[in-house]
């Protein structure tokens, strides 16, 4: 599978590893700045990786740390995705994925994370390093599950939600849209 990557900041790294760790290829990039540690053809405008990209697949390797901006970078996916530009999701092969988890399109998935049966991820989710989503729990389109968060069962985690580096979220709690649950912490309260 080759892809076209949509961003090349620093989380794009872990997911260009996943990739390459799981036999498919980056072929280019969209970003506005040229990075040396990529060395394929950057592309600067979104019109051109439409037609450049013929046969390859996007995914994003732009983060986001803030609801706002999980919400542009949602938008600008789906923008993609209306271009006929199909986003496949990631899953780093030291990740686990239940057979019995629905996961959507343009989902990654990097090292060490557990998502855990009867979960649903919803298109563009980030499931962060060494995230576990427990059983039953869904995680609403264009969220970020930051590294070593925890969101146990039968959760409801609402779109473009921001769930911060090791805090947990509790059993059958729900987050409302454009939440921040910040990191450390444990949800409610």
């Amino acid at each position: 599978m080759t892809f076209v990557l949509i961003g090349a900041g620093g989380h794009a790294k872990a997911v260009v590893e996943a990739i390459c760790l799981t036999g498919g290829k980056v072929t280019a990039y969209v970003d506005p700045c040229e990075v040396e540690w990529l060395p394929v053809r950057r592309i600067s405008e979104q019109e051109l990786a439409v037609e450049v990209a013929a046969g390859a697949a996007i995914v994003f390797g732009i983060g986001g740390a803030a609801p706002d901006k999980l919400e542009k970078r949602l938008s600008l996916l789906d923008s993609y995705r209306t271009s006929n530009m199909p986003a496949r999701t990631v899953v780093h092969p030291t990740a686990y994925v239940s057979r019995s988890a629905a996961v959507e399109d343009g989902v990654i998935v990097l090292a060490g994370a557990v998502i855990q049966p009867g979960a649903t991820i919803h298109r563009g989710v980030i499931v962060n390093t060494g995230t576990i989503v427990e059983h039953d729990s869904e995680i609403g389109a264009g969220s970020h599950i930051a590294p070593g968060a925890i969101v146990l069962g039968g959760c409801k985690i609402g779109r473009c939600c921001m769930v911060g580096a090791g805090a947990v979220v509790l059993p059958g709690s729900s987050v409302v849209d454009a939440r921040l649950v910040a990191a450390a912490t444990r949800f409610p309260s």
